[in-house]
């Protein structure tokens, strides 16, 4: 995409552009002048969702948060919806054209042409048949054209769903809890009338629609709730028959006790246990005591030695004592019975010493202990089968218990599910018929009422037409200079073709005349000065570049046929001639009829040239027609004869100039092209090719002899 070709493209065309504007803005001011007012009026309607005031049970209280945002416009959106519905849309168009129809004075649009074309009977007929249709409250559809053509009727005077919708805007505004009911017209008394009798049909049409439909949830509710309170009844006369008949008073505490008395019989049966097996070690202890001979010293084993000793001292002494009296009481024998008496105290003092207490005394202690613990022992055994007898009571009262704990748990749940059920039912019942008396309610707080004419919008509609049609006119001429594969200026060719650009000739109209203008006129004006100069220009980069290769002889060829093509290559050969040079043009038929009208011969041919015949020379330069009588160069003569011709000439003129055949049209060029020196190729602007095309010009950028391209009838921006 060329950014540069479609700014070149707007820009020549600008006048046009501004010519649409300017008659856009006068033909939309003569057509916006006498347009009507517009008349708008509103009516809100009040639904209570928001009004808490108008709460007494909400239906929103389960809902927090965000959801009760989502619920709540999902209440408006919803009431909104069912407003816009063809049912209550078709209810007031029957209102219209029924007020329209019975009185046509006050009618609040003109009739149109298929209410007055309605006999006295057919509109009589009609009136009595969208009565009964809005006591019904029938959808107006197209099918509805009988005899009597209520669609068409509606939709010719603007009061169908269609027309009316355009016009109508329900809305509800952020955290408000009314819903806004306007419509627009040319008469403000069809804007009250739209939005007054829309509110209030749709309010009593609403209400009754919600009191129906809660009647009905109430029947189907209470014939449900009915048979689930009978389920619920039988389930539970079913929980009480089967605890009579097992004899369970309340089989949950029954078992709780049970098992008490279960964990604490095993509890004391532990305690037992522990008990006998402690006085059965404590007896094992005593018994070993007993019975083990290392602890006869502590129980007095010994003490018999000691009172053997003793008394065998003291039998000692009462016999030392009665030889003392027998003897006289020597001191001899005193002395005796004072060593007795001194061993029987030792023996005496040791005793006391070694046993502090009497040791009979702790074997009677142990004894008595080994009594005791064999009681004990025997009242632990005991107590334990009675716990044993116990626990067997127990455990079977508490197994006899499992299989109608099951029972009452599986009448119980199914008691409960439907409790559970019935009270749900009992809810929703309860909700329904509290929502029937108190539920949603919506209230016309404010009708609609006659209005002044809204701001105009002949401005805006002007402001929008003229940028509508530039916009236009933008996007036309874009996608034209988008679409536009023509090539219209020497960029474009060297872009197009990759090849030398030698010069650039503007547009001017291919008249004789206009050639006079541009060489015989010392300061021609305007386009014709420009092209002169353009000419000026191009003959000097052909001259220097057939001078630097001492050339004489340029062809001249085109892209395609073209009638400019004859203009620029005469226009040329008049150019090289301002020189002062002596020039000869060959050239073909096309040329000629522009040459006669310059004075100039054109009754020499190339054939007689190659014959042998002399070239006469003109002024300002000599012409050859290219006439080769349906035959090829080659074929009149060979290729050294060919380069004598051609060497004379070169000899006489400064300047041969062949004028070639098309490229797309010239099958014997090839011959020429030989007999030439350097040729280049004229292309006119505004001409397209395509792929194929570039791609055959393309390779005359190989040709050592091309010299290059110009590109004539280029248009100045």
């Amino acid at each position: 995409m060329n950014i540069q070709k479609s700014l070149e493209t707007i820009k020549r065309y600008k006048w046009m552009i501004l010519t649409v504007f300017i008659l856009t803005m006068v033909v939309g001011f003569f057509f916006l002048r006498n347009l009507p007012h517009d008349y708008r009026s509103e009516a809100k309607l009040s639904t209570g969702l928001l009004d808490p005031s108008r709460q007494l049970a909400p239906d929103n209280a389960s809902y927090t948060g965000p959801d009760v945002i989502i619920k709540l416009n999902q209440q408006f959106s919803t009431i909104m919806d069912i407003m816009k519905m063809p049912k209550n849309i078709s209810l007031l168009s029957y209102r219209l054209i029924l007020h329209d129809l019975k009185d046509q004075k006050a009618a609040f649009r003109p009739w149109s042409e298929e209410l007055k074309g309605l006999s006295a009977q057919q509109r009589t007929e009609a009136i009595a048949i969208f009565e009964e249709r809005l006591n019904r409250k029938q959808v107006l559809t197209p099918l509805d054209t009988g005899r009597v053509r209520l669609y068409q009727m509606v939709t010719s005077m603007g009061y169908d769903e269609k027309s009316i919708g355009k016009k109508l805007d329900i809305s509800h505004e952020q955290n408000s809890d009314f819903i806004s009911v306007a419509f627009t017209s040319h008469n403000t008394l069809l804007s009250v009338f739209v939005v007054n009798t829309l509110s209030k049909d749709f309010i009593n049409n609403y209400s009754v629609e919600q009191i129906g439909n809660k009647n009905t949830a109430i029947v189907v509710l209470d014939s449900l709730l009915k048979k689930k309170e009978a389920v619920m009844n039988d389930r539970i006369r079913q929980l009480k028959d089967y605890k009579i008949r097992n004899g369970v008073l309340n089989l949950d505490k029954q078992s709780q006790i049970v098992y008490q008395q279960i964990t604490d019989n095993e509890t004391r049966k532990n305690q037992a246990l522990i008990d006998k097996q402690a006085a059965q070690a404590a007896l094992k202890s005593v018994n070993e005591k007993l019975a083990s001979r290392s602890n006869d010293k502590y129980l007095g084993a010994e003490v018999l030695e000691d009172n053997r000793a003793i008394i065998s001292i003291k039998n000692k002494i009462q016999a030392a004592e009665d030889v003392y009296l027998r003897n006289g009481y020597k001191a001899a024998d005193k002395k005796t019975v004072d060593s007795l008496q001194q061993q029987l105290s030792s023996r005496l003092i040791k005793s006391n010493d070694q046993y502090v207490s009497d040791p009979l005394i702790a074997k009677q202690s142990l004894v008595q202990r080994r009594i005791s613990l064999g009681i004990e022992i025997e009242r632990a055994t005991a107590g334990i089968n009675d716990i044993d007898r116990e626990l067997a009571k127990l455990n079977a009262k508490f197994s006899g218990m499992v299989p109608f704990d099951a029972g009452v748990q599986d009448f119980e749940r199914n008691a409960d599910v439907a409790t559970k059920e019935y009270l749900e039912i009992l809810s929703r019942y309860n909700q329904t018929s509290l929502d029937k008396n108190i539920g949603l309610r919506l209230q016309l707080v404010q009708e609609g009422i006659p209005t002044t004419p809204e701001n105009s919008k002949k401005l805006i509609f002007l402001a929008l037409s003229a940028i509508a049609s530039l916009a236009i006119c933008f996007c036309t001429l874009f996608l034209l200079s988008v679409l536009d594969r023509s090539i219209n200026n020497g960029a474009e060719l060297r872009s197009a073709l990759q090849a030398k650009l030698i010069g650039e000739l503007g547009f001017i109209d291919a008249d004789p005349n206009n050639t006079t203008k541009i060489w015989t006129e010392r300061q021609p004006e305007g386009s014709f000065a420009v092209f002169r100069n353009q000419l000026r220009t191009l003959r000097f980069e052909l001259d220097s570049l057939l001078f630097k290769n001492n050339h004489k002889v340029l062809g001249l060829t085109a892209a395609n046929s073209s009638a400019g093509d004859a203009f620029t290559v005469i226009n040329l050969a008049y150019a090289f001639a301002a020189m002062g040079k002596n020039v000869l043009l060959i050239g073909g038929q096309e040329l000629i009829s522009t040459l006669k009208k310059l004075d100039i011969a054109a009754d020499q041919t190339i054939t007689a040239v190659l014959q042998g015949t002399s070239v006469s020379e003109t002024k300002p330069f000599s012409f050859v027609k290219n006439d080769l009588e349906g035959r090829s160069l080659l074929e009149i003569r060979d290729r050294a004869g060919l380069s004598e011709t051609f060497d004379h000439l070169r000899s006489r003129f400064d300047l041969i100039l062949i004028d070639f055949e098309p490229l797309e049209e010239g099958k014997g060029n090839r011959e020429w092209i030989s007999m030439v020196d350097q040729y280049t190729a004229i292309f006119t602007a505004g001409s397209t090719l395509n792929e194929q095309q570039k791609a055959k010009l393309v390779e005359l950028n190989r040709d050592e002899k091309f010299a290059g391209w110009m590109i004539t009838g280029v248009k100045q921006p």
